[in-house]
């Protein structure tokens, strides 16, 4: 959380990170910063769940995250879910004053194991 209380150049990283609504969303702050950071920590776990990460092109805003925190694929994002054929992504989320966590897990209609 202090990470996004001491970002230099703000805006240009929420632009990078996070959907024009998700920074619509925003509370004001001081709420602010731990909301951004549990969005961050969020697209991060599904990242990892998905088994991709960045390297294989996505975009953070290819993932949005809706007020009532259930993410929304897009792009190759949403091609890659397709393809592994998630039907549900859940969510789990929390944070302390200073640092934000989640979890995510995957699940498919798929019988094959996924690893």
């Amino acid at each position: 959380i202090d990470r996004f209380r001491n970002l230099n150049h703000r805006m240009d990283f929420l632009r990078q990170v996070f959907t024009l609504n998700e920074i619509q969303n925003a509370p004001e702050k001081p709420a602010q910063d731990t909301f951004f950071a549990t969005l961050f920590a969020i697209k991060e776990a599904l990242l990892k769940a998905l088994g991709c990460g960045l390297e294989k092109g996505s975009l953070w805003r290819e993932i949005q995250i809706t007020p009532d925190w259930k993410p929304r694929l897009s792009g190759l994002l949403g091609r890659i879910a397709q393809e592994q054929s998630i039907s549900t992504i859940h969510v789990s989320h929390s944070h302390s004053d200073n640092s934000a966590v989640a979890f995510v897990i995957l699940e498919t209609t798929n019988e094959e194991e996924i690893l």
